[in-house]
């Protein structure tokens, strides 16, 4: 049995990394820091399970994104009415802003950069751009991300390898590009 102490470590040790997440998803900070809540409360309840969980982070991702694409479908269908079509899962608006230290580099070098560099991250799609913070930036392994996203160890392999191709085309390197992500 899983004790409460180790559930607090857990969420403190995973709570900004979730909380950043989130966000990058597109959801504001209320509903982000309720539905990382909501996954440690199905923490809390359902216990027994925790044995069963090879990899607690990714399960965590995993957990968070399911949560947050629910809390998205409820509230399309208390707005909109339901056409049967809308997969939220595909449709989340995932983003990565720009940020460069002043100390490195001259004010009007650094918006050359961030322009080039939303540039760049313009040409992603969504998932892609998900899938380049989960893989260069949380450092996930491939299965972890398939399972996160729901997809596929093969379609992870081969929409991380759609996205580098995509970046290679631009005339910024990837290590740039990834420093100046947040």
């Amino acid at each position: 049995m899983i004790q409460f102490s180790n559930i607090a470590s857990t969420y403190n040790e995973y709570l900004d990394t979730l909380y950043s997440y989130a966000l990058h998803l597109g959801f504001d900070e209320q509903t982000a820091m309720d539905a990382i809540h909501d996954v440690f409360y199905k923490l809390c309840t359902h216990h027994s399970s925790l044995n069963e969980i090879n990899n607690l982070k990714s399960y965590l991702f995993r957990s968070l994104r399911n949560r947050l694409i629910d809390i998205k479908r409820i509230n399309r269908e208390n707005t909109t009415p339901f056409t049967g079509q809308d997969d939220v899962s595909e449709g989340l608006p995932f983003q990565l802003h720009i940020t460069i230290e002043d100390e490195l580099i001259m004010k009007e070098d650094t918006e050359e950069i961030c322009r080039k560099v939303e540039n760049v991250l313009n040409r992603l799609t969504d998932r892609q751009r998900e899938i380049v913070y989960l893989r260069y930036i949380k450092e996930q392994g491939y299965e972890e991300i398939a399972e996160i996203m729901q997809i596929s160890v093969a379609a992870c392999r081969n929409l991380v390898s759609k996205s580098i191709s995509k970046l290679k085309e631009s005339s910024l390197t990837i290590s740039l590009l990834l420093l100046v992500v947040k």
